[in-house]
């Protein structure tokens, strides 16, 4: 193989290798471009890039997911290739073989590959809705929030920030590792979530110090709390951050909770006396709910700003696209 072809092909995999790790959604991946002809050797590249991962194969993601992934590999190289590999139908049937017994299995794994050596592994639900709450899975908005603070880590870097409904902790770990806040509470209404995120950063930052409540790390402060919106002012870790930042993603989406939620902020800003930035993203499912959110804000005083979202051509992370994803700055005098 040419040089270039050869360097073509590793890009591949590693794009491909990011996109099931973190299960981005099959339809979403390109399975036209895939590379046509793939040799013997190609196919078992694949595989390993994948299925035998040493990720997968320690923590490993949904099993539905990693068979239908097979499904659709199958059957671009039904198509596009003469000879398929062993490897690919010995690990088709060994998943399926498990499949019934995972079924019982409430939880999996996701990861999240940010830089050749700096990746993120989350233990999330396997439902949407678990447990009486959304947040114990990682939804789009929250991938779109972490990127576009990779690319801006000023906004957040030697600051301190508070996360409002952080669920696995995802974005905010992310923001952690890749823009260097220097004061950091994650927080969410449930407390499944908050000892689920725990677990999460305990196994994402293994150097972390725990002492009276407080993980540290060098020059950064982390803790965990449990916050519902209509008390955050009895929520002393809120109260003595006095965040710079706020970050929330995904919470706009059920209109019963947005007195609590525009409370919560406008107290927050107050601590503050205003000199307070807040990124918001939300996934527009409803765009008559989403403006009517945005309207208490505006009735509330703050400046609201709509963010340039990261470009697919510019993505660190890959998340599903198909229903967009709104990123605001809030500010008020």
């Amino acid at each position: 193989m040419p040089k270039s072809a050869e360097c073509n092909f590793h890009v591949f995999l590693k794009n491909l290798q990011k996109q099931f790790l973190c299960c981005f959604p099959l339809h979403c991946i390109q399975w036209e471009d895939f590379p046509k002809n793939l040799t013997w050797e190609q196919q078992k590249n694949v595989i390993d890039y994948t299925i035998n991962s040493p990720l997968n194969k320690q923590f490993p993601i949904k099993l539905s997911y990693q068979i239908n992934f097979l499904k659709n590999l199958l059957s671009y190289l039904e198509k596009y290739c003469g000879e398929i590999h062993d490897e690919i139908y010995e690990n088709y049937c060994l998943i399926q073989a498990k499949l019934a017994s995972d079924f019982t299995e409430k939880y999996a794994f996701k990861h999240y590959i940010v830089t050749p050596d700096t990746q993120f592994t989350i233990r999330e639900s396997k439902s949407f809705v678990a447990e009486g709450t959304t947040g114990l899975c990682s939804w789009q908005a929250s991938l779109a929030l972490a990127d576009f603070l990779i690319q801006h880590p000023s906004l957040t870097s030697d600051k301190s920030v508070l996360e409002l409904g952080a669920g696995t902790g995802l974005c905010g770990f992310i923001m952690l590792k890749m823009c260097q806040p220097k004061h950091v509470v994650l927080s969410d209404g449930s407390s499944s979530c908050v000892k689920l995120m725990t677990e999460n950063f305990i196994r994402n930052f293994p150097q972390a110090i725990e002492r009276n409540h407080k993980f540290t790390m060098a020059t950064q402060t982390v803790e965990f709390s449990v916050v519902k919106w209509d008390c955050i002012s009895d929520i002393e870790e809120v109260s003595l951050l006095k965040p710079d930042i706020i970050i929330a993603a995904d919470v706009v989406y059920d209109d019963s909770c947005f007195s609590d939620l525009s409370s919560a902020i406008d107290y927050v800003f107050k601590l503050k006396n205003n000199q307070v930035e807040m990124f918001l993203a939300a996934t527009v499912r409803n765009e008559h709910t989403l403006n009517g959110f945005l309207d208490i804000l505006d009735t509330l005083g703050f400046h609201i700003s709509e963010c340039d979202d990261v470009s697919k051509e510019n993505n660190i992370l890959y998340w599903d696209r198909s229903t967009p994803v709104k990123i605001f700055k809030l500010a008020r005098q």
